[in-house]
């Protein structure tokens, strides 16, 4: 009875979807005509205060400092215009209704299977909460009866009347109730790839990482939102691999020193890497110098011609160590307050994110940084 309740809300779901994005293509065109309008109008205004700068610094003596700031104004707003280009949005054509042969039962994110516990501690938009959590199951073949494969896990989040679907699957792509139209250009973020649909606020985003197929739908959220949430997902899935591998080391036994270097045995001196804006390396350094530069380009097989190098304060493996220690403690139901915790490695922190404010509290996580700058605390 439970399981009909939810395959009916599911359906319900994805037609209430497709009325909406039918809807809004009605307005495309007249939304079009009137960004149109108003990108006209913002230029002339930038002109005008141009202008009039270029008068007043004149009157002033000043009209070389003037240029110099309007200069300057351009060209941030040049590169940030750019930097927004920056992933490779696909936009949605069509969006049609499938039929869909497969059976749903509920899961509790308890049940789930350890490797899938990154799903507990991503970082999701602000208000998002848990709505529903379930499996979909097929069959081998339609001469059987028996749903006996189990094909998708499917969490779904809720803010009002804004959702966020996330689906993973080993076997292949998750199974959806419904076929899309649209460009395949690639997003980059980190090291996954990913390709992303869209129209309006409506976002849909497929990839495969690590062995996993992933399908998120969302709507409600912003762009940079967006982006955070698959880097989430990405650190997760790193941390839990991260933490199986220290487990597997202590149970061998193998505490001794090695020149090999493993996902978690990086040198002190390395901090951590990522993409920036515009697709470059950043490596983040304790001990910025000219070998260490050398012997971490070599080791992550990047150009150093072509890095950035920044300092930072904590190690890439303390920092791996530290969002252990809070990864267990929250599956060990010890911090009941806090509901997420990510590895921000463009920060150089863990990200935890409370639903208290009581100082005990706090306190009990900064405990667990013996560096002291390593944790930075969000309130839920």
């Amino acid at each position: 009875m439970e399981n009909n309740i939810l395959k009916e809300k599911v359906k319900a779901n994805v037609k209430e979807k497709i009325a909406i994005l039918n809807i809004r293509k009605e307005f495309d065109m007249k939304a079009n005509k009137n960004k149109k309008i108003v990108y006209i109008i913002t230029s002339a205004c930038a002109v005008l205060v141009l202008c009039m700068g270029i008068i007043i610094g004149t009157n002033n003596g000043g009209l070389e400092s003037i240029y110099q700031i309007a200069l300057e104004k351009t060209n941030t707003l040049n590169q940030e215009e750019s930097l927004t280009n920056e992933l490779n949005i696909n936009k949605l054509k069509s969006l049609a209704m499938l039929s869909l042969d497969a059976d749903i039962k509920i899961i509790k994110l308890e049940d789930l299977p350890e490797k899938f516990k990154f799903i507990e501690n991503i970082s999701l938009p602000e208000e998002y909460k848990l709505e529903e959590s379930y499996t979909v199951y097929t069959r081998d073949n339609k001469e059987v009866d028996e749903y006996n494969i189990l094909h998708d896990y499917v969490f779904n989040y809720a803010k009002d009347n804004n959702k966020i679907k996330i689906a993973f699957s080993e076997l292949e792509e998750p199974l959806r109730d419904y076929f899309i139209e649209g460009g395949d250009e690639i997003s980059k973020i980190g090291d996954a790839e990913f390709i992303i649909y869209q129209s309006e606020e409506m976002y849909i985003v497929t990839f495969n990482y690590q062995n996993i197929n992933f399908d998120i739908e969302t709507t409600g959220i912003t762009e940079d939102e967006l982006v955070n949430l698959l880097q989430s997902i990405i650190n997760q899935i790193k941390n839990i691999n991260n933490s199986d591998k220290i487990i597997e080391d202590k149970d061998s036994g193998a505490n001794e020193q090695t020149n090999e270097i493993t996902e978690t045995n990086y040198p002190e001196y390395y901090a951590g890497r990522y993409i920036d804006n515009n697709g470059n390396n950043v490596v983040l350094l304790c001990e910025d110098k000219k070998e260490n530069r050398e012997y971490i380009c070599n080791l992550l097989g990047i150009t150093e011609s072509k890095t950035t190098f920044k300092t930072a304060n904590n190690s890439y493996n303390y920092l791996i160590g530290l969002q252990s220690k809070i990864s267990q403690k929250m599956q060990n139901k010890e911090l009941p307050f806090v509901t997420s915790s990510t590895l921000m490695e463009v920060d150089n922190k863990i990200e935890v994110v409370v639903i208290s404010n009581k100082k005990e509290d706090i306190d009990e996580i900064k405990e667990l940084d013996i560096t002291g700058d390593a944790i930075e605390i969000k309130y839920n």
